[in-house]
């Protein structure tokens, strides 16, 4: 069975965003980042999404909320 996965935290553009899904990583917790906008030279413009593994999302946001105050999502 595919674990599903749920967006934790919402980035202004694709560069922010995968940023975070760095931050995210270095500690251990798998993330993706997904974009629904259109690319511009390859990098959406638009706010993109990242995404954990449900069961990991809590985690996920305490990771970012250490290093960016105030950009993560609440359920």
């Amino acid at each position: 069975m595919r674990e599903r996965w749920v967006e934790f935290a919402t980035a202004p553009d694709q560069l922010i965003a995968e940023t975070w899904a760095g931050l995210v990583r270095n500690e251990g917790c798998p993330c993706a980042v997904k974009s629904d906008g259109i690319p511009f030279l390859g990098t959406s413009v638009m706010p993109v999404r990242l995404m954990v593994p449900e069961a990991r999302a809590e985690e996920a946001r305490r990771i970012l909320a250490q290093y960016v105050d105030g950009v993560v999502d609440e359920e």
